[in-house]
Protein backbone atom coordinates (compact mmCIF):
# COMPACT_ATOMS: atom_id res chain seq x y z
CA UNK A 1 0.00 0.00 0.00
CA UNK A 2 1.44 3.66 -0.57
CA UNK A 3 0.82 5.93 1.35
CA UNK A 4 2.74 8.97 -0.48
CA UNK A 5 4.89 9.08 -3.57
CA UNK A 6 4.02 13.08 -3.78
CA UNK A 7 0.77 12.58 -6.22
CA UNK A 8 -0.80 14.86 -4.44
CA UNK A 9 2.01 16.78 -2.64
CA UNK A 10 1.37 17.65 1.18
CA UNK A 11 -1.28 14.94 0.89
CA UNK A 12 -0.89 11.00 1.94
CA UNK A 13 -2.96 8.70 -0.09
CA UNK A 14 -5.89 8.66 2.49
CA UNK A 15 -6.19 12.77 1.99
CA UNK A 16 -4.05 13.85 5.31
CA UNK A 17 -2.19 16.58 5.44
CA UNK A 18 1.82 15.39 6.81
CA UNK A 19 2.83 18.23 9.53
CA UNK A 20 6.42 19.64 10.49
CA UNK A 21 7.31 20.42 13.75
CA UNK A 22 10.59 20.45 16.12
CA UNK A 23 11.06 19.69 19.86
CA UNK A 24 10.62 23.09 20.37
CA UNK A 25 6.95 22.20 21.58
CA UNK A 26 9.30 20.50 25.06
CA UNK A 27 11.36 23.96 25.03
CA UNK A 28 13.86 22.25 23.05
CA UNK A 29 16.40 24.78 20.45
CA UNK A 30 16.21 22.36 17.18
CA UNK A 31 14.79 24.13 13.97
CA UNK A 32 14.23 23.42 10.65
CA UNK A 33 11.72 23.22 8.13
CA UNK A 34 10.21 20.82 5.34
CA UNK A 35 9.91 22.22 1.83
CA UNK A 36 8.80 20.37 -1.52
CA UNK A 37 12.06 19.33 -4.02
CA UNK A 38 13.38 18.12 -6.59
CA UNK A 39 16.46 15.57 -6.42
CA UNK A 40 18.04 13.65 -9.12
CA UNK A 41 14.67 13.89 -11.07
CA UNK A 42 12.26 12.64 -8.28
CA UNK A 43 10.26 14.93 -6.44
CA UNK A 44 10.45 14.62 -2.85
CA UNK A 45 9.87 16.04 0.63
CA UNK A 46 13.04 17.99 1.73
CA UNK A 47 13.47 18.28 5.52
CA UNK A 48 16.63 20.31 6.29
CA UNK A 49 17.47 22.28 9.92
CA UNK A 50 19.85 22.12 12.71
CA UNK A 51 19.48 19.40 15.36
CA UNK A 52 20.53 19.88 19.07
CA UNK A 53 20.29 18.15 22.22
CA UNK A 54 20.44 21.85 23.80
CA UNK A 55 17.96 22.71 26.62
CA UNK A 56 16.95 18.74 26.26
CA UNK A 57 15.72 18.61 23.07
CA UNK A 58 16.67 16.87 19.84
CA UNK A 59 14.40 16.50 17.47
CA UNK A 60 12.53 17.43 14.06
CA UNK A 61 10.16 15.61 12.29
CA UNK A 62 7.53 15.13 9.46
CA UNK A 63 4.49 12.93 10.40
CA UNK A 64 1.39 11.81 9.09
CA UNK A 65 -1.56 11.36 11.30
CA UNK A 66 -3.37 7.84 9.77
CA UNK A 67 -7.19 8.30 9.21
CA UNK A 68 -8.48 5.48 9.33
CA UNK A 69 -5.49 3.58 10.94
CA UNK A 70 -3.74 1.28 9.35
CA UNK A 71 -3.63 -2.92 10.73
CA UNK A 72 0.25 -3.95 10.94
CA UNK A 73 -0.85 -7.42 10.92
CA UNK A 74 -1.58 -6.79 7.14
CA UNK A 75 1.53 -5.83 6.20
CA UNK A 76 5.40 -6.78 7.31
CA UNK A 77 6.68 -3.07 7.64
CA UNK A 78 7.19 0.02 6.27
CA UNK A 79 9.47 1.09 2.92
CA UNK A 80 10.47 4.53 1.85
CA UNK A 81 12.43 6.20 -0.89
CA UNK A 82 14.86 8.32 0.70
CA UNK A 83 18.17 10.98 -0.11
CA UNK A 84 19.95 12.03 2.59
CA UNK A 85 23.41 13.26 3.92
CA UNK A 86 25.10 10.02 5.40
CA UNK A 87 23.26 10.75 8.58
CA UNK A 88 21.45 8.50 11.02
CA UNK A 89 17.29 8.67 10.53
CA UNK A 90 14.12 7.33 12.43
CA UNK A 91 11.04 6.08 11.40
CA UNK A 92 8.71 6.66 14.11
CA UNK A 93 5.34 4.95 14.31
CA UNK A 94 2.10 5.88 16.78
CA UNK A 95 -0.43 3.28 18.07
CA UNK A 96 -3.32 3.43 20.60
CA UNK A 97 -0.55 2.37 23.08
CA UNK A 98 1.67 5.61 22.70
CA UNK A 99 -0.35 8.09 24.48
CA UNK A 100 2.06 10.40 25.82
CA UNK A 101 4.26 13.12 23.22
CA UNK A 102 7.29 11.25 24.07
CA UNK A 103 6.20 7.64 23.45
CA UNK A 104 6.62 5.67 19.60
CA UNK A 105 8.25 3.01 18.28
CA UNK A 106 11.41 3.72 16.52
CA UNK A 107 13.41 2.03 13.87
CA UNK A 108 16.50 3.72 12.79
CA UNK A 109 18.83 3.76 9.75
CA UNK A 110 21.57 5.67 7.71
CA UNK A 111 20.76 7.49 4.55
CA UNK A 112 23.50 8.09 1.92
CA UNK A 113 23.95 10.52 -0.80
CA UNK A 114 22.04 8.30 -2.99
CA UNK A 115 18.53 7.84 -3.80
CA UNK A 116 17.47 4.51 -1.68
CA UNK A 117 15.01 2.19 -0.60
CA UNK A 118 15.12 1.56 3.05
CA UNK A 119 12.89 -1.68 4.54
CA UNK A 120 11.82 -1.23 7.81
CA UNK A 121 10.05 -4.14 9.32
CA UNK A 122 7.80 -4.30 12.30
CA UNK A 123 9.95 -6.19 14.30
CA UNK A 124 12.74 -4.22 14.26
CA UNK A 125 10.90 -1.24 15.75
CA UNK A 126 11.97 -0.66 19.70
CA UNK A 127 9.43 0.51 21.92
CA UNK A 128 9.95 3.46 23.97
CA UNK A 129 8.64 2.45 27.71
CA UNK A 130 8.68 -0.95 28.50
CA UNK A 131 4.80 -0.69 29.55
CA UNK A 132 4.23 -0.62 25.86
CA UNK A 133 3.63 -3.87 24.16
CA UNK A 134 6.48 -5.33 22.52
CA UNK A 135 4.97 -5.86 19.02
CA UNK A 136 3.76 -3.48 17.03
CA UNK A 137 2.47 -6.21 14.42
CA UNK A 138 -0.28 -6.72 16.19
CA UNK A 139 -1.33 -3.31 16.80
CA UNK A 140 -3.12 -0.62 14.42
CA UNK A 141 -0.94 2.49 13.56
CA UNK A 142 -2.42 6.01 14.33
CA UNK A 143 0.75 7.87 12.56
CA UNK A 144 4.20 7.50 11.07
CA UNK A 145 6.61 10.14 11.37
CA UNK A 146 10.45 10.81 9.91
CA UNK A 147 12.52 12.22 12.81
CA UNK A 148 15.94 13.34 12.52
CA UNK A 149 17.50 13.32 16.17
CA UNK A 150 18.78 12.36 19.39
CA UNK A 151 22.12 13.85 18.28
CA UNK A 152 23.75 17.30 17.64
CA UNK A 153 23.79 17.30 13.44
CA UNK A 154 22.56 19.45 10.16
CA UNK A 155 20.09 17.34 9.07
CA UNK A 156 19.01 16.98 5.12
CA UNK A 157 16.73 14.45 4.15
CA UNK A 158 14.20 14.06 0.65
CA UNK A 159 11.22 11.44 1.14
CA UNK A 160 10.14 10.27 -2.24
CA UNK A 161 8.05 7.68 -1.21
CA UNK A 162 6.55 5.75 1.50
CA UNK A 163 4.10 3.01 2.12
CA UNK A 164 3.62 -0.40 3.38
CA UNK A 165 4.56 -3.99 2.38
Amino acid sequence: MILDKLAKPGQTTQDQQWEFFTDGVMGGLSNGNVKLDKINNKNCYRMIGNVTTENNGGFIQIRAILKPSIKASNYEGIYLKVYGNDERYYLNLRTPYTKAPWQNYKFGFKVKKNWQEIKAPFSKFKRSHFYQPKNVKKQKINSVGLVAGFDDFKADICLAEIGFY
